[in-house]
């Protein structure tokens, strides 16, 4: 079972991704309340349970699909 702070580090890292993205016209995708509203989908529950299974770089492209 992750940790609190494990849990929150891989939450930060998700959102640096997504923070970082942008659109085919060099803007950013999100602004940080979009990122982390979207981001708040998921449970600490729900990234406890991926976190084994995909990086914080592949959690934010699953959150970002159209």
């Amino acid at each position: 079972m992750a940790q609190k702070k494990e849990i929150d580090a891989y939450r930060m890292a998700v959102l640096k991704v997504m923070m970082e993205a942008k659109k085919e016209n060099g803007e950013p995708r999100f602004d940080e309340e979009e990122a982390k509203i979207t981001l708040d989908i998921l449970s600490d529950a729900d990234i406890e349970f991926g976190m084994p299974f995909n990086t914080p770089q592949e959690t934010a492209e699953m959150l970002m699909e159209d």
